[in-house]
Parts: structure tokens; C-alpha cells; sequence
């Protein structure tokens, strides 16, 4: 059976609900995607980092109440916007779930952490200690979804392109030499991105409040929005990006 699975990233949720951000209100924005989420009725929802924006408490308590009601298991990263230590004292509803991998429906679902402590301008790196998981992992011969945080690949936006992960190319090559793995999924960059690698699919993802502005951008692209990922036991996948008027 097909299962679907709801990308959400960088909601960017401040301490108090009605707070403003560059001009946009996070805790509103990801009210308005829940509620559409709700609707499809997804599976399992994916969380891939920046989910508060200045890593308070309070912020990751906004998320649980607000997406807890759903009802669907919710699988978690951090990005380099959150603070994991906060993120794990907070998020221990039963249904937020933070593994390193996890079996789904006839996929392998590969969570990796991109974080990187001190970093400069936001930027990503995957840990050695990461990588040789994520190899172990890739020895596992099922149809495996990878998501992270910050993009593996150039946006080509030279500023944008500072703060993607600093050592993609030890990623790339394991994901090169396993045919397995489908799809790449992250968030960071605050837009829709799809490029295809060898066997792969990389796919960036727009946030649920502020979208990066792009020249070429259209009144749809400036909306918030999610991702929509079916995965099928054939090891094929179909994806969307859903855009949702606040």
C-alpha cells in the first residue's frame, strides 16, 4: 500500500503566537497549512528544521499544540535556527518521534542531521559519525527517502549557497553509489527545488510563513506551503508542492 507523507519546514515559530517575523506571523501562517494538512490526512508529517526561530521553549510547545490534534505520527530534525537540547525537553508528545532511520511502509526513512555548532552564516555539515550511519543504512536494500535540513546541492543564489551543507560531496558520493535511495528531502532554503541525480530526486521545500524572494517569483510562489510525498511499494514516488492563502 502507498503511504503519503506531508513535509512541513522552517515555521520559524516564535515565543508568543502573535509575533511578527519580517513581516509575516509563523504561528498563523503554519495554522492555516495545518488546517489544509488536515484535510488530505496524510500518513505521516515531516518536520525538516528551523521549527522555532529562535529555539524558545514556548515555540516548540506552539508546534505539538498545534499539529498534536491531527493525530498523525510526526517524525522531527533540527535546524540550525532550533536548539536540539530544548527541542528534546520539549517535543516528548507521544506522537513526535525524532529517529535516525525508520521503516515505512516498504521504504527506509533516513534522518540526518545537518546541523552545525557555531556555525557562521547558518551553514550545514553532516558529522562523520552521520555519514558512516548514513552508510550503514544505504546497506539496506529497500526504496529509502533521506531528508535533512540544509540543501546538499547549489541553489545558485551565491549568498543562499554559503549556508548549504559545507560537505556535500562526501553525501553525494554515498547517495551516488546506492540506487536505492529516490528521494532527498530538506527545507532551508524557503522555496520549491527539484533536481535529479543519477537515480535520485532532490527536492527543497517552501516554508509554511516566509518565502525567499526570488525576481522570477510569481503571487503563488510568495505563499506559504508544504510538501506532499507518495511513496509506493513498487519503490516509485510522486510529489507536489501545496501553496495555502493565509
Amino acid at each position: 500500500m502507498s503511504i503519503t507523507i506531508a513535509q512541513l519546514t522552517d515555521t520559524h515559530l516564535c515565543c508568543h503566537p502573535d509575533a511578527e517575523l519580517r513581516g509575516s506571523r509563523p504561528w498563523h501562517s503554519l495554522k492555516a497549512v495545518v488546517q489544509q494538512v488536515a484535510k488530505i490526512n496524510p500518513d505521516y508529517l515531516l518536520l525538516t528544521g528551523d521549527l522555532a526561530d529562535r529555539g524558545s521553549p514556548s515555540a516548540y510547545q506552539q508546534l505539538i499544540d498545534l499539529i498534536s490534534p491531527l493525530q498523525i505520527p510526526t517524525y522531527w530534525l533540527s535546524g540550525n535556527h532550533d536548539r536540539l537540547s530544548v527541542m528534546r525537553e520539549v517535543l516528548v508528545h507521544s506522537l513526535f518521534h525524532a529517529p535516525k532511520a525508520v521503516l515505512l511502509g516498504g521504504w527506509q526513512l533516513i534522518l540526518l542531521d545537518s546541523t552545525l555548532a557555531n556555525s557562521r552564516f547558518g551553514e550545514g555539515e553532516i558529522s562523520p559519525q552521520s555519514l558512516q550511519f548514513l552508510a550503514k543504512s544505504l546497506e539496506v536494500e529497500l526504496p529509502t527517502l533521506i531528508a535533512l535540513h540544509h540543501h546538499p546541492l547549489p541553489f545558485g543564489i551565491d549568498w543562499l549557497d554559503q549556508m548549504q551543507v559545507q560537505n556535500a560531496d562526501e553525501f553525494l558520493a554515498l547517495i551516488d553509489r546506492a540506487s536505492q535511495v529516490q528521494a532527498v528531502v530538506f527545507g532551508h532554503i524557503h522555496t520549491a527545488f527539484h533536481q535529479q541525480q543519477g537515480n535520485t530526486h532532490f527536492y527543497g521545500s517552501p516554508s509554511t510563513c516566509l518565502q525567499l524572494d526570488l525576481p522570477q517569483a510569481t503571487p503563488k510562489d510568495k505563499l506559504p506551503g508544504f510538501r506532499l510525498l507518495h511513496l509506493h511499494p513498487d519503490g516509485t514516488h510522486q510529489t507536489e508542492v501545496h501553496r495555502v492563502m493565509v
